[in-house]
């Protein structure tokens, strides 16, 4: 479960930006509170609000910009290999990222900086028995490690300056830190755009009939009316996908016909490229990281998808989910606590991307935060009119 993600110096973010899983003292709604332990009680969704440009994205792109360097294409970088540095306003200051997140029970705090040449500063904390303690960290090239030193400084010195040394002691199976590499490998799931989201779709129904079943529930489920799916070609780039509906007739007899995926309506190939990494996300207890939630859904179909990760009785295995959204139906202090919703906003001056939660303005029981929020009191919303 992730506890908190900090970001600084990447796109449109200059400063420090922190987004908080942990729960406020918030009294509402605590059944949809996670427990991770006795002592912590985490949220399972976190909603970001904002104009355009505002860079809430960004905030997510971050987030998939560390995973790519710790398990994707990113991390394996050669000797001289430029890194995916993308700095604020062209600054020549490294890029910071942290995660803290808790894993198998243990808590972790792990981060870094870099530019496009290397990697400048890396740490790994675990708290094995409710104490800090230090797994390895580096900076400008000096490491400390606190277990099995003399195969870490063997390892370390083989570690190019542009190599996280995460990535190469997993490289090399050192017990030490695999547990902090797997949460971002398993437990870090990104649907930001709609192609590699279709192939986990996909994947699951040629995979097996009880994944195909409970995808097919879920589209039930959404009344789009389909009874079947099938996937031909599974192999190939692309898949050919036919739906299947069933209509009744006027004299009560029963007909079937088929659609081509690409017929079907953009919200229904929206909803059916989600609903697969949806289902594995919850299925692993997975963060799920997701841009633009609404996109062609009707608003009851994206309120269906937030409500599978807020039930305990679907979410059983503590899944998350961080989206963001221009929806203010979602704006409903019926449906989320005020530390759920977020809001990213431009500043005036730097034009430097702010973050801040809607619990910081202790709106009272009650209010009508979409209104609050389309009448500006929240800020992060365009400004429309005025001199051209």
């Amino acid at each position: 479960m992730l506890i908190q993600f900090t970001v600084e110096n990447h796109r449109s973010i200059k400063n420090s930006a922190v987004i908080s899983f942990a729960a406020s003292k918030d009294k509402s709604f605590e059944e949809y509170l996670l427990h991770p332990d006795e002592k912590k009680a985490l949220l399972p969704v976190l909603a970001i609000y904002g104009a355009n440009a505002a860079g809430k994205s960004n905030v997510l792109h971050a987030m998939m910009t560390m995973k790519e360097m710790v398990v994707g294409n990113a991390a394996k970088v050669s000797k001289g290999q430029k890194l995916p540095w993308e700095p604020f306003g062209g600054t020549k200051e490294p890029t910071s990222f942290e995660m803290v997140f808790i894993f198998q029970g243990v808590r972790y705090t792990y981060g870094f900086s870099f530019d496009a040449k290397k990697i400048y500063k890396e740490y790994l904390y675990h708290w094995p028995n409710g104490r800090e303690a230090l797994i390895f960290s580096r900076e400008n090239g000096v490491y400390e490690f606190r277990e099995n030193v003399n195969e870490q400084v063997t390892l370390s010195n083989r570690t190019p300056d542009n190599k996280l040394y995460l990535v190469s002691s997993n490289d090399w199976n050192l017990p030490q830190t695999e547990n902090a590499y797997r949460w971002f490998l398993e437990k870090l799931t990104f649907l930001m755009d709609e192609e590699p989201a279709t192939s986990e779709t996909v994947a699951q129904i040629a995979s097996g009939d009880d994944k195909k079943a409970r995808i097919l529930k879920e589209l039930l489920l959404a009344d789009l009316g389909i009874t079947d799916v099938t996937i031909k070609n599974t192999s190939g780039k692309i898949p050919v996908i036919t739906t299947t509906h069933r209509i009744i007739n006027e004299d009560g007899t029963t007909e079937y016909f088929q659609l081509l995926m690409e017929q079907e309506s953009v919200g229904t190939q929206h909803f059916f490229a989600r609903i697969g990494g949806w289902l594995q996300a919850l299925e692993n207890g997975a963060l799920l990281v997701v841009d633009e939630i609404e996109d062609s859904l009707h608003p009851l179909l994206t309120r269906r998808l937030i409500e599978m990760v807020q039930d305990k009785a679907v979410n059983t295995k503590g899944a998350q989910l961080i989206f963001t959204t221009h929806d203010a139906m979602l704006l409903d202090l019926n449906f989320f606590r005020r530390d759920q919703i977020w809001f990213a906003e431009k500043n005036d001056e730097t034009c430097a991307t702010e973050l801040y939660s809607l619990a910081s303005f202790s709106p009272r029981k009650g209010e009508n935060v979409r209104k609050g929020y389309l009448q500006g009191r929240f800020g992060a919303i365009p400004f429309i009119g005025g001199d051209a």
